[in-house]
């Protein structure tokens, strides 16, 4: 079971810190010129679904896992515990917003991050980006939430 903790902790760690890697790119992409941001903008699509993604579907995974272990191994009373009820509920959010609307958008966006030969990004790129920056805002709050669940409540 420890091996399932540490994948769930090291999801986490994957999930906010690729989180936070990708809201600083995203700050720095803005001053830059629009080939280069192109550019940036796909790199960050793939921070997306290779460190971002993985990581929401190892904390969900493992935390299904570990919820079951709790419920037939562990302590019963443990499961009557809101905090734990309210980690369960923003983890599941926060890993169906990244996996069913976050990952799409960040593909979607990276293919759309190419420059036209005036130098200009295509207009749709824009809304996806808007998309991405709102998806990703709700995701990250929803993880933290569940992050801290357990401590703070």
């Amino acid at each position: 079971m420890s091996l399932v903790l540490f994948g769930h902790l090291l999801g986490s760690a994957m999930w906010i810190g690729g989180a936070l890697a990708g809201m600083l790119f995203a700050f720095a992409a803005r001053e830059e010129p629009p080939i280069i941001r192109a550019g940036m903008f796909r790199a960050l699509a793939r921070l997306h679904t290779v460190v971002i993604g993985i990581g929401a579907m190892l904390v969900v995974t493992t935390g299904i896992v570990l919820s079951m272990w709790l419920t037939t191994n562990g302590d019963a009373d443990a499961m009557r515990e809101p905090r734990l009820w309210v980690m369960v509920v923003a983890g599941l959010a926060g890993g169906g917003v990244v996996l069913f609307v976050g990952l799409p958008t960040a593909v979607k966006m990276g293919g759309l991050a190419v420059a036209s030969n005036d130098g200009h990004l295509p207009p749709a790129f824009e809304m996806y980006r808007r998309r991405q920056a709102v998806v990703s805002s709700v995701a990250g709050v929803l993880a933290v939430v569940a992050l801290l669940a357990w401590k703070v409540l």
